[in-house]
């Protein structure tokens, strides 16, 4: 008899679908903003860099409160409220390039790039609720003792969308106008909406009620983990933020092909590295990827033509598709299911960070010493990541893993024996609540009808 819990269940493959969708309009996005910027509203890299920061400024801000609303008001009304504003504002970027405001400035500045700031700025607020709802509702979806493989699958709409959304964006830009981008992304990301709200169950949640504090906004023990996180996507901005710029100085080469190379083998990684975290632990997937990745930058660094272009962003695509669902998957194994809104939206904020000031610092080091000397870098960056992880974050992840946690995933939330793959030093028994009188093991929890 087969007692593996199940992972694909009708719910877990609309979410994941579903996100497909909405993560295909975030990407075509991304690679296309730093060109709309550059040849619409004539910014400078500097410029660029700092517009673009404001969205992570905004995530940044509003992502504490996300994860305390996800554990105290429940998922599926949070999370839906942002997405339907974070749909709504795609159609807001192209009023910056209207002839309306050309040539308009204030206290100096342009007018235009005030506005796409300020557009920005709320993009990055409603991002912070989605990117920390459905990291969370996708851990509540699958059972513990699957639950690296099962963030790899769903990170696989992240791989397929990072593949296509670019070409699909650069294509539009590049053949039709920014208007049509804005409104074909807005128009995918409502379709996501929608489908997420009437052909979907959301977990069984019932929320633990709590006051405001600093304790419900930042989830301690996923500190360390998320400071390592920040770091690397200090470096992993300038990879994503400026590849459609840097392609220009490359013979032979379109970055939507970049994207696709790295997303790609993002994607084909990700289908055994959840798998590997589940049976063998974190230790020797982040132990294959901080080497790959940094390789991968340093042949950016070094690249004139397509060969080493395209191998490299194979590489760094590699690495990420180990390292990621890594962390992601470590954060959630040392709290309760009523923590896991914190502890979700304290990493996503690493992300914000890193990439907040990552892109600043890049964009204005590529305006004064060129891209090479940004990609040389940031394989250095990468490595100082690592070297944390291995000095400190690694033993603090194995001293606070949970040895028996809340499985929600099936419906059924009852306590599940976590497979131990790496053996911790001596942990302290974590009590997740009284068994027993038909009452539930944790609070949070209730059983789905």
């Amino acid at each position: 008899m087969n007692t593996t819990p199940r992972l694909w269940t009708k719910d877990y493959i609309v979410f994941c679908l579903t996100s497909l969708l909405m993560l295909f309009a975030f990407y075509s996005l991304v690679s296309t903003l730093p060109l709309y910027l550059d040849e619409y509203l004539h910014a400078t890299k500097g410029q660029i860099g700092l517009i673009l920061s404001f969205y992570a400024v905004g995530a940044l801000l509003l992502r504490p409160f996300c994860g305390y609303a996800l554990d105290v008001w429940g998922r599926k009304g949070v999370f839906l409220s942002g997405f339907f504003i974070f749909c709504l504002l795609f159609g807001l970027y192209q009023i910056p390039s209207m002839k309306l405001f050309a040539g308009l400035a204030v206290l100096g500045l342009p007018l235009p790039l005030i506005i796409v700031s300020a557009v920005r700025f709320l993009h990055g607020l409603s991002w912070a609720i989605v990117s920390s709802g459905s990291q969370t509702i996708s851990v509540d979806l699958v059972p513990a003792s699957r639950r690296g493989e099962g963030i790899a699958f769903f990170g696989l709409s992240v791989g397929i969308s990072l593949a296509m959304g670019p070409v699909l964006g650069l294509w539009l830009i590049d053949y039709f106008s920014a208007a049509h981008l804005f409104a074909t992304t807005m128009i995918l990301s409502l379709l996501s909406f929608f489908a997420m709200s009437f052909l979907m169950k959301f977990p069984a949640y019932r929320p633990q009620r709590a006051k405001i504090n600093l304790h419900m906004l930042i989830e301690k023990t996923s500190l360390p983990i998320s400071l390592v996180n920040s770091i690397f996507f200090f470096a992993n901005g300038a990879i994503t933020t400026f590849i459609p710029i840097y392609s220009k100085q490359i013979e032979g080469v379109r970055p939507a092909s970049f994207f696709f190379a790295f997303a790609l083998s993002m994607a084909v990684i990700r289908l055994v590295s959840g798998k590997m975290f589940d049976r063998i632990g974190s230790r020797i997937p982040l132990a294959l990827g901080f080497p790959t990745v940094i390789i991968g930058a340093l042949l950016l660094a070094i690249t004139h033509g397509p060969w080493l272009y395209h191998i490299s962003a194979i590489l760094i695509g590699m690495g990420q598709g180990m390292i990621f669902p890594c962390f992601v998957a470590s954060i959630n194994n040392m709290v309760r299911i009523t923590r896991r809104g914190a502890a979700n939206a304290t990493f996503s904020s690493s992300i914000d960070v890193g990439i907040g000031l990552g892109i600043i610092f890049f964009g204005y080091l590529a305006d004064h010493m060129g891209f090479r000397v940004v990609y040389a870098i940031v394989a250095l960056v990468y490595l100082l990541s690592y070297l944390v992880y291995l000095l400190g974050a690694e033993k603090h992840y194995l001293r606070n893993r949970l040895k028996v946690e809340d499985n929600l995933g099936d419906g059924e939330h009852k306590p599940h024996h976590v497979p131990v793959p790496e053996p911790p030093p001596p942990l302290t028994t974590v009590e997740l609540g009284k068994q027993g009188g038909g009452t539930p093991a944790a609070v949070g929890i209730k059983n789905a009808p």
